[in-house]
C-alpha cells in the first residue's frame, strides 16, 4: 500500500478511530449513526454486535463477472460481445485491452481497462497502474487505421467457471 495510506491507517488505529477484526459479518442494519453490525470473530462461536460509522467490504473479487449488476457489462455478455476470462474474475482481453467476444475474436472497437482486466494484467487496481494502462491504450487508439493490424486477434475458448 502507499506509504501515505499506511500512515493514515496507523494513525486511525492509534486514535481508536479504526478497529481491525478477523470476523464474519452475520448481518448489518443501517441507522442514523452508521451501521449496526452482527458478527462472529474467527475461531469463536459467539455472535456479537457493534455500532460502526462505516463498513468497508474487503471480501475480494467477484467470482463470476457475469453476475454483475452493472447493465453495461451484463449487456456485453448477453450480446456475446465479451466472455469471461479463464480465471472467471473479469472480462477476457488481449494484450492491447481489446475485449474478446464469445467466439474468441478481439474487438477493434470495444476495450476494457482497470479491474475488469485483472486476469490479463493482474495487479490493475491502483491508480498509477490504471493510468499507465489508459496511456498505452490511448496511444494504440491514436494510430491511423493503416498502422493497425488488419487481422482480428483470435483467442482460444475460455474455460468454464
Amino acid at each position: 500500500m502507499a506509504p501515505e495510506l499506511e500512515g493514515r491507517i496507523t494513525q486511525a488505529i492509534y486514535k481508536g478511530q479504526l478497529t481491525l477484526l478477523a470476523a464474519k459479518v452475520i448481518g448489518t442494519e443501517p441507522n442514523a449513526a452508521g451501521v449496526w453490525v452482527r458478527y462472529r470473530r474467527r475461531g469463536d462461536a459467539d455472535i456479537r454486535d457493534m455500532q460502526v460509522g462505516a463498513v468497508i467490504d474487503c471480501t475480494g473479487i467477484v467470482k463470476d463477472p457475469r453476475a454483475t449488476p452493472n447493465p453495461a457489462v451484463r449487456s456485453l455478455f448477453d450480446r456475446g460481445l465479451a466472455r469471461v476470462d479463464p480465471l472467471c474474475i473479469g472480462i477476457e482481453t488481449d494484450a492491447d485491452c481489446a475485449i474478446i467476444d464469445r467466439n474468441g475474436i478481439g474487438s477493434r472497437r470495444l476495450f476494457a481497462i482497470g479491474p475488469l482486466t485483472r486476469a490479463a494484467f493482474w495487479e490493475i487496481i491502483a491508480i498509477p497502474d490504471i493510468r499507465n494502462q489508459c496511456a498505452a491504450l490511448a496511444a494504440r487508439l491514436a494510430k491511423t487505421d493503416s498502422e493497425q493490424s488488419p487481422e482480428p486477434i483470435v483467442s482460444s475458448p475460455a474455460s468454464s467457471c
